[in-house]
């Protein structure tokens, strides 16, 4: 007789041994010998961006969206079963009987599909096999033969099929790459699954710009709601929605949004005797190919990028020739700064992209377009690809006296967004061809910009062979070096390359007893990144520089050092060094220490870790807080003001004038664009003089020197060739005797490439969608000045005119239906700086400045057509937003020298503008 004991311990053990055999899931799952019959919809709807503060809603966006719907007949049959494994399944997913449906006042029901013919009516049903492991899919298997966009659009169903049957968190890849999926139990068999931080992990087209300003956000969000049958782990219904809302970061008016839906319901099961007996998976594939007699090609779940062969109906897909003539009068020169010439170089650059060199080269070299080259030179080197480098090189003569068509190709290509080691390599070389010293110094400021744009685009590549030759190649030419304007050539370049590795030679020649050479050394520095101020040894160079503790320094240099250590946190030492330096006072200081306050007050009102900092200092030390630091009295100035501030940021200038003796010595007007995450330099204008003292009667730092006047231009931050006005006194008089400069001279005129990106997004759907956004800026600086000897004064007025035009496009081509949401923004404007100096009796200045009143444009288009048949749809909206003019109060000397030199104009409130 068994004793109760013993029984009892037979019957756990024999519960234990079937609980270890059993699978994962412990009720009944999908079942080999039965085919589960479905009906699924898929619908992508393409509009612009939702209103800014709900980008995750999926309710209706600004407009009426365009956009489609797919139904089919899904037939899921499990085929084979894991002898070892019984959760690891291979599925046959069979999809049959697919209908394009679009929107239509016809529907039913508001904001509904109707059905439409197109080529998805003459698709032949084939399978999909899926390796399917417990609510996991590993693997798919799809016939050679099946088209990318069916293939993708099989994904899409079958990652519905991806899912969990309890509440947990786990990395999965499906059609939208890898992502966080959350599920969580709604109640008895319903659950909800929401996905995160989806990477796509195939290589695509897609294209981003490291300065994030520039660039797009995106807010994404994918929810599935599924229910199980009662009685088993088999997907009874499943809604699945996802939404992707793009903004444009500079302007978050701009953008688009694409929201994606499925659907899919159980209508029964019936027995099937699609059966395959098989070891393994292996075995079971090659049973396949042999019955089917053809290949089939593994793959994962995540969608492959289609050739762009299928967009072919935008503007990309034009003749070049045909292109061009359709903008060519926009490309004029008088249209450049102009919202039309920027629009047109927008509209040109995806087409020269996809050119030719042939065709390049032939629209380079008709004489048709002699008027307008420059433009197309414009968008030929924006274009940075390998046939129109090659074709610019061919077409432009690098060796001519008449270097102004070589040195705007050159100045485009150094903003270069996404320069290619074919660009790197071909600059590096025609740079030792070119004889001309002003054209082969702005060659290499070019080869150097894009060299740091390709390391930071590229970093695993910031070791290659062709970078480290580029490298070598800059220091070995700053070695053969036997004059100081060639060392100073070399700082430029240093500058533009922003590499820390060249931190040494850098700190050598800030030491340089040569001025200039010394304060180009410093600007090098003040380009290299923000990590290499963490060093130690470099602000405390920078300190021996401001305060002069080893030599006298240039006070540009020592402004400019001033400048570097307040912007990377500055400890409370250093600025109680400062306030003594003020306290001290000292004539030859007086216009460096204006300089100085005016720059504290600034960093303190800006920012509230230096304000905090000089306020404990001011109440510890109750010395350095008395008239002596704070009634600096010198003509130096520097301030800052918002250009525009709104949700997305703010534009702002800051403007400085060293003055050296009451006379100018260097002044900079600097451009920002500022978000809580990023900042960038857009442009910065310097204008810097010497010798000039002499002239007009006074004794100044830099006598020694022959008179000077020249302008320094940073764009988008690449440094280009300095233009010098005059050098020498004869020179200097023979443009007061002959009025050359009275009438306005263009000192930099193009239209360059800002934005350029490109994001592919991926629907879980299965449909690919691509975002791309190309935004320019089209420019001319130019001015005039009058100068008089009898009236000892002089007027003189510079003119800063530009265009911003931005086109994005979101688009989803497939061979049987083409969507896309377009979007422009653009704007045109100019401010003015009006500058005049009385030297009858003492120095007075009077700096007026003024920005003129415009529009911001905004265009939103929406189109869908049907290949092979006669649907069409064209859907456009305008709004425009006006900016009113304005005029900047500068700083209150300004304004007390204003109103000494205009008392009439100043009383009655008016201004020059």
């Amino acid at each position: 007789m068994i004793q109760p004991g013993i029984t009892l311990l037979l019957i756990l053990a024999v519960f234990s041994s079937i609980c270890q055999q059993a699978p994962a899931t412990s009720t009944r799952q999908y079942e080999v010998g039965t085919t589960y019959n479905y009906h699924y919809t898929a619908a992508v709807l393409l509009n612009e961006a939702p209103p800014l503060f709900s980008q995750n809603s999926t309710n209706k966006t600004k407009g009426t969206d365009v956009g489609y719907q797919v139904a089919a007949t899904v037939e899921l049959t499990p085929v084979w079963q894991n002898p070892s494994n019984t959760a690891n399944m291979l599925f046959e997913l069979l999809m049959s009987n697919p209908k394009l449906s679009i929107r239509s006042r016809k529907a039913q029901q508001p904001d509904g599909f109707v059905d439409h013919s197109s080529p998805l009516d003459d698709t032949e049903s084939t399978a999909v096999y899926i390796d399917w492991n417990d609510g996991k899919i590993s693997n798919i298997y799809a016939f050679e033969s099946e088209s990318i966009s069916l293939v993708n659009f099989k994904k899409g169903i079958a990652s519905l099929f991806q899912l969990q049957t309890s509440a947990v968190e786990l990395n999965e890849l499906d059609a939208s790459g890898s992502c966080t999926a959350a599920y969580t139990n709604l109640g008895g068999r319903s659950f909800l699954k929401i996905k995160n931080d989806c990477q796509f992990q195939r290589p695509t087209t897609s294209f981003a710009q490291s300065k994030k300003i520039l660039g797009l956000s995106s807010v994404s969000s994918y929810q599935t709601k599924y229910s199980f049958k009662s009685d088993s782990d088999v997907v009874d219904t499943l809604t699945s929605t996802e939404v992707h809302s793009i903004r444009v970061n500079l302007r978050s008016q701009a953008g688009a949004s694409v929201v994606s839906r499925q659907y899919l319901r159980l209508n029964g099961e019936s027995k099937s005797k699609k059966k395959i007996s098989a070891a393994s998976l292996t075995k079971v594939i090659q049973s396949v190919t042999m019955n089917t007699n053809v290949n089939l090609v593994e793959d994962n779940l995540q969608l492959v990028e289609e050739s762009s062969v299928l967009a072919c109906e935008t503007s990309s897909c034009k003749n070049l020739k045909k292109a061009v003539n359709e903008v060519r009068k926009n490309l004029q020169t008088s249209k450049v700064a102009t919202s039309l010439g920027a629009s047109a170089f927008v509209t040109l650059l995806p087409v020269v992209r996809q050119s030719s060199k042939d065709d390049i080269l032939a629209l380079l070299k008709d004489s048709k377009n002699k008027q307008i080259l420059p433009q197309l030179i414009d968008v030929v080197a924006a274009a940075q690809t390998t046939e129109s480098y090659a074709a610019a090189i061919e077409a432009i003569n690098f060796q001519s006296e008449n270097i102004d068509l070589a040195e705007r190709f050159l100045q485009v290509v150094s903003l270069s967004t996404r320069p290619s080691e074919y660009l790197l390599g071909g600059l590096l070389k025609l740079s030792k061809k070119i004889k001309s010293e002003k054209l082969s110094e702005t060659a290499l400021l070019s080869l150097a910009a894009i060299t740091k744009t390709f390391v930071i685009n590229q970093q695993e590549k910031a070791s290659d062979k062709l970078v480290k030759d580029i490298h070598t190649y800059f220091t070995d030419n700053l070695k053969t070096c036997a004059s100081e304007d060639c060392n100073q050539l070399y700082m430029r370049v240093f500058k533009n390359l922003g590499s820390p590795e060249t931190l040494p030679i850098i700190l050598t020649h800030i030491a340089s007893q040569d001025k200039k050479t010394s304060v180009w050394a410093v600007k090098a520095l003040k380009a290299l990144p923000a990590s290499v101020f963490l060093d130690d040894r470099v602000k405390q160079k920078l300190e021996i520089i401001y305060f002069q503790v080893d030599r006298p320094y240039d006070s540009s240099a020592r402004t400019l050092a001033l400048d570097m250590l307040l912007d990377h946190q500055p400890d409370s030492t250093f600025l109680i060094n400062v306030l003594i330096s003020l306290s001290m006072g000292g004539s030859e200081n007086l216009e460096l220490n204006t300089y100085s306050l005016q720059r504290l007050q600034e960093y303190a009102g800006n920012d509230p870790v230096v304000r905090s900092q000089l306020k404990q200092i001011l109440s510890d030390r109750p010395s350095l807080n008395n008239y002596h630091v704070f009634a600096q009295n010198g003509m130096s100035t520097t301030f800052s003001r918002d250009l525009y501030r709104n949700v997305d940021g703010n534009g702002s200038f800051s403007s400085s004038t060293e003055a050296a003796n009451k006379m100018m010595k260097r002044a900079a007007f600097d451009v920002y664009l500022r978000n809580p995450e990023d900042t960038f330099q857009l442009l910065s204008v310097g204008l810097f003089t010497g010798g000039m003292g002499s002239l007009m009667g006074f004794s100044t730092e830099g006598d020694e020197e022959e008179p000077t006047a020249g302008m320094e231009v940073t764009l988008a931050g690449v440094q280009l060739r300095p233009v010098i006005f005059f050098s020498g006194q004869s020179e200097l008089m023979g443009h007061v005797w002959s009025g050359t400069a009275s009438e306005r001279t263009t000192a930099l005129q193009a239209t360059v490439l800002l934005q350029d990106y490109r994001n592919v997004v991926p629907l879980q759907s299965g449909f690919v969608t691509t975002l791309d956004v190309r935004g320019s800026i089209s420019f001319d600086f130019g001015g005039e000045i009058q100068i008089s000897i009898w009236n000892r004064n002089s007027h003189s007025v510079v003119e800063d005119i530009a265009a911003w035009e931005l086109e994005g496009s979101l688009n989803l081509n497939t061979p049987f239906v083409k969507s896309s949401v377009d979007f422009t923004v653009g704007a045109e404007s100019r401010v003015d700086f009006v500058n005049d100096v009385s030297f009858a009796n003492g120095i007075l200045l009077c700096l007026r400045m003024g920005q003129a009143e415009f529009n911001i444009d905004y265009t939103v288009q929406k189109r869908e057509s049907i290949p092979g048949t006669k649907h069409w749809i064209h859907k456009k909206k305008k709004r425009q937003d006006f900016v009113p003019g304005r005029t900047f109060k500068l700083n209150d000397q300004n304004s007390g020298f204003c109103n000494e030199m205009f008392p009439a104009v100043e009383s009655a409130g008016s201004s020059y503008f």
